[in-house]
């Protein structure tokens, strides 16, 4: 499957396709369309049971195409999302989105499509996380209580941005939540993963 517009590695005019438009997270509407052409071709691909799971800016990504494309992703878990670009590390952003103007930063928080929500979510956070701070995710948590959205949420304490240490945890949570939410059945009883050697921990 083709990576999204505005992704690197092609053309001038594919890679500049989401300046100004980061709150499009690298064109969710082609994965949508992608995915759904790859279903059409193999019927043995369930499109009433697809997951999406991704690390910061993946976890940004996550929630958003749950927001977004909920008829497609019905579950989904978001580790340390950056949700709102405009708490974010300075310049990150804006070399992909330019100078912007307020509706287009804040077209791009997670927060205020909070309301979207339908699937199943878990939301994922490192205590002592310094690069996405731990307010990202708590501000979507804000926002999906003020919606009185149903969702889970885990606070991995003692650990930074690539769950240092818990990285097997947290592999663990997420690989569970997927399989109960989309195969609808229980993990198997008593399995845990080994820690993780040092430098193979989870990244954004």
């Amino acid at each position: 499957m083709a990576p999204g517009r505005g992704s690197s590695g092609h053309l001038r005019g594919f890679h500049d396709a989401s300046y100004g438009n980061l709150g499009n997270a690298s064109f969710l509407e082609g994965h949508v369309a992608a995915i759904r052409q790859l279903a059409c071709r193999n019927p043995w691909i369930d499109i009433d049971r697809f997951g999406v799971a991704g690390v910061s800016g993946g976890g940004f990504a996550t929630v958003r195409a749950m927001l977004t494309h909920a008829d497609l992703y019905k579950v989904g878990v978001a580790l340390c999302g950056n949700h709102d670009l405009r708490h974010y590390l300075a310049l990150w952003a804006d070399t992909y989105l330019g100078e912007g103007t307020e509706e287009q930063w804040a077209e791009t928080a997670n927060p205020n499509l909070a309301a979207n929500l339908t699937g199943k979510l878990l939301l994922v956070h490192g205590e002592l996380d310094d690069n996405v701070l731990p307010y990202q995710t708590l501000n979507l948590v804000d926002a999906l209580i003020d919606a009185d959205k149903d969702f889970d949420l885990l606070i991995v304490p003692g650990v930074e941005h690539s769950f240092m240490g818990r990285g097997h945890y947290v592999t663990r949570r997420t690989w569970d939540y997927l399989v109960r939410h989309l195969l609808g059945t229980q993990p198997p009883e008593g399995y845990a993963l080994q820690p993780f050697p040092a430098g193979t921990e989870l990244h954004g």
